[in-house]
């Protein structure tokens, strides 16, 4: 399934980074996402708890910040495995200004096996959409707390 998206976070790109790397700002952020335990060097041990058709049920695996340009870009990968199989994520995030904001672009591949992949490419891209939009409504929150302060 391919992944590639736009979204305007309102803050800066420098900003909007050093939140989009922030352990705990993900956990507070991303549906689902219960924990992000360091493991090396931006590698976590990532905890999740899916409640959406077929894809119910808690994931445990691993998250990992690749390619880091500070401020600019990263490559995010995941692995997960759960009851209805595994999903595999990779993907580049960048950042450039934008009117409002950081214009953030993300672009990449998620790869689904298991049981999970029965449930079907439109069922799936549809609930990572809404777990995308919600991911950054969150995020825009978070910018939002960010320049208050």
């Amino acid at each position: 399934m391919k992944l590639d998206g736009h979204k305007v976070i309102p803050t800066t790109p420098a900003k909007a980074y050093g939140l989009l790397i922030d352990p705990e700002v993900l956990v507070r952020t991303m549906p689902g996402l219960k924990s992000l335990i360091p493991s090396g060097e931006n590698v976590y041990k990532a905890e999740m708890e899916m409640g959406v058709a077929a894809i119910k049920g808690k994931y445990s695996g691993e998250m990992r910040m690749e390619d880091m340009v500070e401020g600019l870009s990263y490559r995010l990968r995941m692995h997960g495995q759960g009851p209805g199989g595994f999903v595999d994520v990779n993907m580049t995030v960048s950042l450039s200004p934008a009117s409002g904001g950081a214009d953030l672009h993300y672009q990449g591949d998620a790869n689904v096996g298991g049981t999970v992949a029965g449930v079907g490419q439109r069922v799936l891209s549809g609930v990572a959409n809404i777990i995308i939009g919600q991911f950054f409504t969150a995020m825009a929150k978070e910018a939002g707390k960010l320049d208050a302060q």
